[in-house]
């Protein structure tokens, strides 16, 4: 076992269990003669609760963090190619991806019995959004090591700092999928060599038909590149506001999610109650029963006692005339 195994396991546990399964892998390597190991798996950090998401993500949907990862080539591919069109079409697309990847990993986090806060869905959305945008990111996401969220708007590269735990270069090597989808470089052609010739008068400049065309190049990159920037506009804008709705959803979840469980929770009170409510009707029938067969006794008592009476008194008077 190495420090990278040792991560692996131990980032795939509960937050909950997390202190507790450390401490044994730590245990486990100094029994094993491995002191430094066990050092550096003691001061292993504990991850944020929407890191200890998107690694879930990583190790039980990875389907979902690749679908991140490749439409952030994409996106990525469009905008150093210049393709403002296709750039436009895949920022309007984004949020959408993104929204559908947070629903996954809050899901997921229920099902393993650790809800997810506002807060933390937020840190997931910005780190899954900050993979789009860098291709280091995008390797972090995928390593289900991450210790912290991730910040990045794709203007420059994103802060991966103590991102990853155990992290070694390759872990934060640009994806195959990125470089294969890169445009080549030009090559810049070859100048022309000819044989030294005398020098001739001086001919007035005339426009020849490659540097007309490369004017023309210029013009359509000037307006390709102005296209794009006036996209790139638009998108900022729309994502805000994408971002603000999305933020506004995220709420809308949460309140959605706590009103489902307090029905479930008066849904099983209820129950209980209606099961409460039949002991109560059987055993006021009981009681019913057996007051009403008291009261027969106590009128047949009252009867008997009235006569018994009535004698007495008879008797008393018989007393009283022979006395």
């Amino acid at each position: 076992m190495d420090l990278r195994d040792a991560a692996q396991e131990l980032y795939a546990v509960p937050p909950r269990d997390f202190t507790t399964e450390r401490t044994a892998l730590a245990r486990k390597a100094k029994d094993g003669g491995e002191k430094d190991l066990a050092k550096e798996i003691a001061g292993l950090p504990k991850p944020a609760a929407g890191a200890w998401a998107i690694n879930m993500l990583s190790v039980h949907k990875p389907e979902v963090i690749d679908g991140v990862v490749r439409f952030g080539v994409a996106l990525r591919t469009a905008q150093e190619a210049g393709d403002a069109e296709a750039f436009r079409e895949l920022g309007q697309q984004r949020q959408g991806h993104l929204t559908s990847a947070v629903h996954a990993a809050k899901d997921l986090a229920g099902e393993l019995g650790t809800p997810l806060s506002a807060a933390a869905a937020a840190d997931v959305e910005q780190t899954l959004r900050a993979a789009m945008a860098d291709a280091g990111a995008a390797a972090a996401v995928g390593t289900g090591r991450l210790v912290r969220g991730l910040s990045g708007s794709g203007f420059e590269a994103v802060d991966l700092t103590g991102a990853v735990a155990a992290a070694a270069p390759r872990d934060l090597d640009v994806p195959e999928q990125e470089v294969a989808a890169k445009p080549a470089p030009k090559k810049e052609p070859a100048p022309h060599t000819k044989e030294a010739t005398p020098p001739k008068e001086a001919a007035p400049k005339k426009n020849r038909p490659d540097e007309e065309a490369t004017s023309l190049a210029d013009r359509r990159a000037a307006k390709q590149r102005a296209a794009l920037k006036e996209a790139q506009k638009e998108f900022d804008a729309a994502d805000q506001e994408a971002a603000e709705a999305e933020e506004a959803a995220s709420s809308v979840w949460d309140v959605v999610n706590e009103l489902s469980a307090r029905r479930t929770r008066l849904k099983s009170d209820i129950e209980d109650a209606k099961k409460r409510l039949s002991s109560l009707e059987a055993e006021l029938i009981g009681l019913t029963r057996d007051a009403e067969a008291a009261e027969s006794l106590k009128k047949r008592s009252v009867r008997d006692a009235t006569q018994k009476r009535r004698a007495a008194d008879q008797a008393q008077r018989r007393v009283d005339r022979l006395g």
